[in-house]
């Protein structure tokens, strides 16, 4: 029962956080996830720019990749 409920907390918790999405981050890097057809890139960039930030660093952008209308974006603090 418990195991359902915290299930059933997080996947309310993510329904509420909107695209681009974290899939891995490190103080380092970042890699997000989003719909092409909905999200652009330049919100992943935002995204990125605020993770590096709190190190006192800019994103750069390493890699970008799509399949279909997902895709998933590497950048790395600098």
């Amino acid at each position: 029962m418990v195991r359902s409920a915290a299930a059933g907390l997080m996947l309310g918790l993510a329904a509420c956080n909107p695209p681009p999405w974290t899939v891995r981050q490190s103080p380092d890097a970042i890699i997000l996830r989003w719909y092409s057809d909905e999200t652009d890139i330049t919100a992943a960039r935002t995204v990125a720019d605020l993770h590096c930030r709190s190190t006192g660093r800019i994103a750069a952008l390493v890699s970008d990749e799509q399949s279909g209308s997902i895709e998933i974006a590497e950048f790395r603090c600098r």
